[in-house]
């Protein structure tokens, strides 16, 4: 799916990202071609941070940003971001808002 067909609850996910590393924002925002539905892009995601969150300096590290940002700075955002997207993921979609593409045949109720 393109990031435009998100809902914008979803979407924030991508925006909260980019304030705790603006690597992960690209990350999380190239990963969405690689799911067909919101709901598998936000389990995915979920998936993802954490597996960041099991190992944050290791992240860090391959980004070569290890040196430049807190750790501990970093996995608090990290658990942020985890709260808003098990948030997201309990919300109906219909409630997420709308994408910037408009609503869906998924997101009609």
């Amino acid at each position: 799916m393109d990031t435009d067909e998100l809902t914008a609850m979803a979407y924030e996910t991508i925006s909260l990202a980019h304030e705790v590393l603006d690597a992960l924002c690209l990350e999380l925002g190239a990963s969405a071609k690689e799911y067909l539905t919101e709901d598998a892009f936000l389990n995915g995601t979920l998936a993802s941070l954490k597996d960041i969150l099991a190992d944050p300096e290791g992240y860090l590290d391959s980004w070569n940003y290890l040196d430049m940002v807190s750790p501990q700075h970093f996995i608090k955002g990290i658990k942020s971001l985890i709260s808003h997207v098990e948030k997201t993921l309990n919300t109906p979609q219909y409630q997420r808002g709308k994408s910037a593409l408009g609503p869906s045949e998924s997101t009609k109720e």
